[in-house]
């Protein structure tokens, strides 16, 4: 059995766990390890969206160029009907706000390649394969990891940035549920993601915005993803889309076949397969990556836990456990707002922690309070942001219910103010 030990320990190298690294080292803080459970990063593009506020974040750190470099700039987030816009937020309303007046649109894969390459930039390495199995305090006052190769690592922070079924959540005993306990609708539970090709172009692809699509309970989206290193390769979007519980399960990563199915079942018309209702039908000529989840919202009961003892008695400055991103909130992805929560929590962690973890002074009345009230933002805002998503959701599914309120909306997205005030709350400038 070997053994390590470092001042700060972090589990899960995602974006969120290699921003909080990232942060770590910016502020001069060196003493710290990053573990992952998987041997190498994976395809899997899942989130696309970064938006104004999270840019910040990342330019604060120096990472945001970079990441905008091998993005598309999004000019919107519209909702439509199968046929029309209803209505949308444009983000160029953001610019007297913002020097990022837009949402980066780039597959999570690539961001967590850019911002692992950053790191090793700032000479940290990521270990890998390193999967936590167990955390304990020991005689003095440090928490010890163990991992499934034997590994031991001492620290005496442990940050736990492991996904929303985090181990170090699940071993630190702090709970996870939804914060009003409000289910999410059956017909939105099941959801399907998925990155593809099409057989033509079609000046109905968007190219520079996020196009949801709502009708009779059913929602659609499809977004462009930027090119790949390929230069023969076809442009990707991202397409994703419900399937109601009483269609059955979706299966495990959805086939052409069945992406097909709901696409012209409840996309946009226009881009159909059905030459019945499309007179130039289109169709998915390649899946590059799809999968199936069910969408839920949950939240940890505390963001930070003293390990063997109840308050933040002096002396307490060893023995903490941290939770960032999905291992402390999940929610659904509507908006495209939780890897974004993740990525300020983490980038916001770093001066706070480093300043905490520097101190000699035991006691840390000072820094001990800045930690504890760090905290407590980031928790209020997690919630925050629950609660948009289920009034996103809501409208979504109001939205979709009749042609009534369909119209109504359209007029109602007409108005400026309504357009700047959509915009406003998915960019997170008003919740930084």
């Amino acid at each position: 059995m070997s053994s390590q030990r470092t001042t700060i320990l972090i589990i899960g190298a995602g974006p969120t766990g290699l921003a909080v690294a990232i942060s770590l080292v910016k502020q001069g803080f060196h003493d710290i390890i990053i573990v992952e459970a998987t041997v190498s990063r994976g395809d899997a593009s899942r989130a696309i969206t970064i938006h104004a506020a999270t840019l910040e974040a990342l330019d604060s750190v120096g990472c945001a160029d970079v990441l905008i470099d091998q993005g598309i700039k999004g000019a919107a987030i519209q909702a439509s009907d199968r046929n029309r816009p209803l209505l949308g937020a444009e983000f160029a309303h953001l610019a007297p706000y913002t020097k990022y007046p837009f949402v980066l649109l780039l597959p999570q894969n690539d961001t967590e390649r850019i911002l692992e390459d950053y790191l090793k930039e700032l000479n940290v390495e990521v270990l890998r394969p390193e999967k936590a199995v167990g955390l304990q305090l020991n005689n003095h006052g440090e928490l010890d990891v163990s991992f499934e190769s034997g590994k031991v690592i001492t620290a005496q922070y442990v940050i736990g940035a492991d996904g929303a079924r985090s181990v170090i959540r699940q071993l630190a005993g702090a709970s996870f549920a939804d914060p009003d306990g409000t289910p999410v609708d059956e017909q939105v539970v099941q959801m399907v993601l998925a990155d593809v090709s099409f057989s033509s172009a079609s000046t109905h692809l968007p190219t520079d915005k996020l196009q949801g699509i709502l009708s009779d309970g059913k929602a659609f989206l499809i977004s462009p993803l930027p090119k790949s290193s390929d230069s023969n390769s076809s442009p990707r979007y991202r397409i994703g889309f419900n399937v109601p519980t009483t269609s059955g399960p979706p299966p495990p990563n959805p086939p052409t076949s069945y992406i097909q199915k709901y696409l012209d079942e409840q996309g946009p018309t226009q881009l159909s397969s059905d030459s019945s209702v499309n007179p130039e039908p289109i169709y998915i000529s390649d899946t590059i990556w799809s999968t199936r989840f069910r969408t839920h919202a949950a939240i940890a009961d505390k963001f930070l836990i003293r390990m063997g003892t109840t308050s933040a008695a002096a002396g307490q400055k060893r023995g903490i456990v941290l939770l960032v991103g999905d291992a402390a909130h999940i929610h659904s992805p509507v908006g495209g707002l939780g890897m974004n929560l993740g990525l300020r929590d983490a980038i916001s962690l770093g001066p706070v922690l480093a300043a905490h973890a520097s101190s000699d002074d035991t006691t840390l009345p000072e820094h001990d309070r800045l930690l504890e009230e760090h905290v407590a933002t980031r928790y209020e805002r997690a919630l925050s942001t629950i609660g948009l998503t289920k009034r996103f959701m809501s409208m979504v599914m109001i939205l979709g219910t009749t042609k009534i309120l369909r119209h109504l909306f359209k007029f109602i997205g007409m108005v400026p103010f309504v357009k700047r005030y959509m915009a406003w709350n998915v960019s997170g400038l008003g919740a930084r």
